[in-house]
């Protein structure tokens, strides 16, 4: 006998597979995922019993399969409840609608006729060369290559007509050093990547890529429809890994990295589909790059459900052998619409990094989303008075575009820089990622308002994150990064009977006095991210902002107003994160307040004036932090700044912890230092196993790797190469999914 838990995840799943759309199709499917023991046999046993056809197993997650039903059902209610009770198991069938929301940010916006913004993550500003002595930066500037286009790549290197910009990411101390991603495996989980491309050939990996639009076949080959919008996966992969000196297009920032697609977002997407994607060959994959999200509508608030939050929290804990996955993710291109990336549960996700995007002068791009989940930004280009090149592949055409915009372009960006920094350091966990973009991101542009700096001294801000990300910098301070302390998780529930309940145009405030699970194993005293888990009914979701502020006087925005969310659906165990808070001390009252802001959603109505506008009916606290019994507390003004990997001395006798707002000279005291300390090729530190040898850097660096080259594979993995699942020889346990 055996137990099933049947979650019918994929309701009327469209085949039809030109669009990253959803579409009606005529050829319908129920897919099921269904998580029982006995494994694949007993899957097979129950999928025959009940005219079923068995498809695969989900990613690496344990005692979970799909199931393929062609069938037309009058009574699939019925149908259902019989499966998931079958041979006398107990259990439940969970209808959820497949996921034709996950738009790769392929979104037209009005204005840019013709054009797309799309969407992802970070990179970090460098200083301009106005602001270093020629010298300096002549030693970083003799590194030529042959690809035609490279002297378009302003945001690698600005040089010629694009240097006035004053912002690249300052990638030429890397790759002088021979640091291009050797030895790094970045898949993109998008709608394919065309391999056959000159610039992807030579470092395509198969054991990173699979289909799973080919009716859930097993496929190493992830080429995507040839058209221009299923050309969004093929644009990612160019930007991380371009080859060098072919003579072709241009150079991508990690471009001796090796490369791979999962092809997903051709059609309808399932929760087991998502799950698969992101735990596919968990072991080998470095970092998954996510260009796609909810509609970025300002309406529709969703993001990854019960499968793919496990995959989420399986990745990073068990991938890359236990030090984890690194999953990349889009921080939202709605601006433009309004919307706000707390209503994204990827962004709000701490597994994931989100990266938001800026302008070629430091601004936030018009199309950009706030919110403090956000962890840095990159640049995109894209400004209102005009836009610049972005050099990448495509499917299509010659195989090569001068022109990606929005974050989308960002994401693999970001994802190339921190492929150089697992290079250099392969050691690098998950967490120890996030801790280096907190300390290495630098502020863009101090003139921009709302920027804070929290209790510890980290600068942050609701659109920027904690800064834009320098590739010379980061490998500087990863090659010689140790580990951080292992993660502590403390939750406190806040009893709210009865519920809290808000009149129009008003709101609720809720003190919340914690101790940190002070005395017990889970006992925090400095913060990475803060989660607010909440149930709220709502008159209109759109008018509701909801705010947390920490004992130390930082206040994040965790949901700001969306005019364009007329829902009355409220929230529902919906999930908020924030890292502003990083490195302060949990202890003391943290103020949760939710306010109705009637009016910012023209579409509502409301009947009267004496009407209830919504009510606060549950709340918990999640902190996430490291504890250190050393570290003292220390009461009044702030003492140092975190920027540039390091602590520096607050001028002017310091900064008070609860000054939301920091005095704009001490913004631009910060700017100035992280622009004036650039670094150089000389700053950064190599491995042994990383240096060159004798001969040109250049003709070394862009070296490329023999064909079909890839990262060995021993033991148990060599025997499952040509498979969905390249190594079987990890396999998680229940205990480890609930952790």
């Amino acid at each position: 006998m055996f137990s099933t838990f049947v979650l019918v995840c994929g309701c009327l799943l469209q085949r039809k597979l030109v669009t990253t759309e959803g579409h009606h199709g005529t050829n319908r499917h129920v897919f099921y995922a269904v998580q029982m023991d006995g494994g694949s046999k007993a899957a097979e046993d129950l999928a025959k019993q009940h005219g079923l056809e068995f498809i695969q197993r989900v990613g690496f997650l344990e005692g979970l399969y799909t199931l393929r039903d062609s069938r037309g059902r009058r009574d699939r209610a019925t149908f259902e409840h019989r499966l998931a009770t079958a041979s006398g198991g107990a259990g439940e069938a969970l209808r959820s609608a497949d996921k034709p929301h996950l738009d790769p940010f392929l979104a037209r916006h009005p204005g840019l006729p013709g054009r797309f913004s799309w969407e992802l993550i970070c990179s970090r500003r460098t200083e301009s060369a106005a602001d270093s002595p020629a010298e300096d930066r002549r030693s970083d500037q003799s590194l030529t290559f042959n690809d035609p286009l490279w002297p378009m790549q302003w945001e690698l290197f600005a040089q010629g007509e694009y240097s006035s910009s004053g912002f690249d990411l300052n990638v030429m101390p890397v790759w002088r050093n021979n640091i291009t991603g050797k030895g790094v495996v970045v898949s993109i989980i998008d709608d394919g990547v065309d391999h056959t491309n000159k610039d992807l050939k030579r470092n395509f990996e198969p054991l990173a890529s699979f289909d799973l639009r080919a009716s859930h076949g097993l496929s190493h080959d992830p080429m995507p429809v040839r058209d221009e919008e299923n050309s969004h996966g093929t644009h990612c992969a160019g930007e991380v890994a371009m080859e060098a000196n072919n003579s072709y297009c241009g150079v991508g920032i990690a471009f001796n990295a090796r490369i791979g697609g999962i092809r997903l977002l051709d059609g309808s997407v399932t929760d087991a589909m998502e799950a698969t994607a992101l735990t596919y060959n968990i072991h080998f994959i470095d970092i998954y790059v996510c260009s796609w999200g909810p509609r970025d509508d300002g309406a529709e608030m969703d993001g990854p459900h019960r499968l793919t939050e496990q995959a989420l929290r399986l990745g990073t804990h068990k991938g890359r052998h236990g030090k984890g996955s690194i999953f990349v993710w889009a921080a939202g291109n709605g601006g433009i619409q309004h919307d706000h990336c707390g209503a994204d549960g990827y962004v709000n996700s701490i597994y994931n990094i989100a990266i938001g995007a800026v302008t070629q002068t430091g601004e936030p791009a018009y199309f950009g989303e706030p919110c403090p989940g956000v962890m840095a930004v990159t640049l995109s280009g894209a400004g209102v008075g005009g836009s610049l090149p972005l050099v990448t592949v495509t499917n299509i055409g010659d195989g090569c575009v001068t022109h990606f915009p929005g974050t989308s372009s960002a994401a693999p960006i970001a994802a190339g820089i921190l492929a150089l920094a697992l290079e250099v350091n392969p050691e690098l966990t998950w967490r120890d990622v996030q801790h280096l973009i907190a300390k290495t991101a630098k502020i863009p542009d101090p003139e921009e308002t709302d920027w804070s700096i929290n209790a510890a001294g980290y600068h942050v801000h609701h659109r920027y994150g904690f800064g834009l990300l320098d590739a010379g910098l980061m490998v500087q301070q990863a090659a010689l990064f140790q580990s951080v302390a292992p993660q502590k998780t403390c939750m406190q529930e806040i009893t709210l009977h009865p519920a809290r309940i808000f009149l129009p145009g008003h709101g609720v405030t809720v003190n919340i006095q914690s101790e940190a699970c002070r005395g017990t194993v889970n006992q925090i005293n400095s913060l990475e991210h803060v989660q607010v888990r909440v149930s709220i009914s709502a008159a209109c979701r759109g008018d509701l902002s909801i705010s947390l502020e920490s004992p130390g006087g930082t206040l994040s925005l965790l949901l700001d107003t969306r005019p364009n969310d007329a829902s009355t659906a409220g929230l529902k165990n919906w999930t908020l994160m924030t890292v502003h808070c990083w490195g302060e001390r949990p202890q003391g009252q943290w103020t949760l307040q939710v306010t109705d802001h009637k009016g910012t959603v023209r579409s509502c109505t409301r009947p009267s004036e004496a009407e209830v506008a919504g009510a606060l009916l549950s709340a918990t606290l999640i902190l996430y932090g490291t504890y250190h019994p050393h570290k003292t507390t220390h009461e009044g003004p702030l003492q140092s700044i975190v920027s540039m990997g390091s602590h520096h001395p607050v001028p002017l006798g310091g900064l008070y912890q609860r000054d939301r707002s920091p005095p704009l000279d001490l913004i631009r005291w910060v700017y100035q230092m992280e622009r004036d300390r650039k670094v150089q090729a000389a700053d950064i530190p190599i491995p042994a196993k990383s240096k060159h040898t004798e001969g040109d850097p250049v003709s070394e660096a862009a070296a490329p790797m023999p064909a079909g080259t890839s990262r060995t594979l021993s033991g148990p993995c060599a025997l499952y190469s040509s498979f969905l699942y390249p190594c079987e020889g990890f396999v998680p346990t229940a205990e480890s999914l609930s952790k």
